[in-house]
């Protein structure tokens, strides 16, 4: 399969987009390029989602996964959900896998007290306001850190719902699809991961 090389642009140069059902079908017709299409249309997005489960540091490794995956499996997939969906339900599951390994290696390897991940920036973080006094600036990225935390503290059921509906921009339905639970559970757990959030923040 083609190397996942991060970062990546939207689409590939001189290359249109040509949509998901488009771009599988050339792929499952033979032709490997439509592959490369599909990585570099989805992998700033599910190093997006990866960053933010398991911080910035294995979010490749998660990326390399989801699309090995994708490149064996392309032929499961029926087109019941967009194809963003069915890859962010990949990149989940790896990147739960990865949580385990990572929680075990830090019980031998890293003081509880110390997770860097809680300072490293998630995609799509803006940097501070130019225009803002050093102090300013200083409590922004405080308070981003916090929140970041916040999050990684959350349990994995609402923290995974929260990413996905907040940070990610899915909908309910397409949440409900990747996590694999009824619309009216991913309905409780963000609104039970939003108000652990405030209290934890407040």
């Amino acid at each position: 399969m083609p190397v996942v090389i991060m970062p990546v642009r939207t689409l590939h140069e001189g290359r249109e987009w040509p949509g998901d059902e488009k771009a599988v079908a050339r792929f499952l017709g033979g032709d490997l390029t439509a592959f490369d299409l599909i990585v570099r249309q989805y992998s700033g997005m599910i190093f997006a989602l990866a960053s933010r489960l398991v911080g910035p540091w294995e979010a490749e490794e998660v990326v390399q996964e989801t699309f090995l995956r994708a490149w064996r499996g392309l032929e499961s997939f029926r087109g019941d959900a967009s194809l963003k969906t069915w890859l962010y339900t990949i990149a989940l599951n790896r990147a739960k896998a990865r949580q385990g390994t990572l929680a075990r290696m830090r019980k031998v390897f890293v003081s509880p007290r110390v997770n860097p991940e809680d300072d490293q920036p998630w995609p799509g973080d803006e940097a501070p306001d130019p225009a803002a006094s050093p102090e300013e600036q200083a409590v922004a990225l405080e308070q981003r850190a916090n929140l970041r935390k916040a999050i990684r503290n959350l349990p994995e059921e609402f923290r995974h719902a929260v990413v996905l509906r907040d940070l990610e921009g899915l909908s309910y339905d397409d949440i409900a699809r990747v996590l694999n639970v009824p619309i009216g559970t991913v309905r409780s757990r963000i609104a039970r991961g939003r108000a652990a959030l405030v209290e934890e923040l407040s």
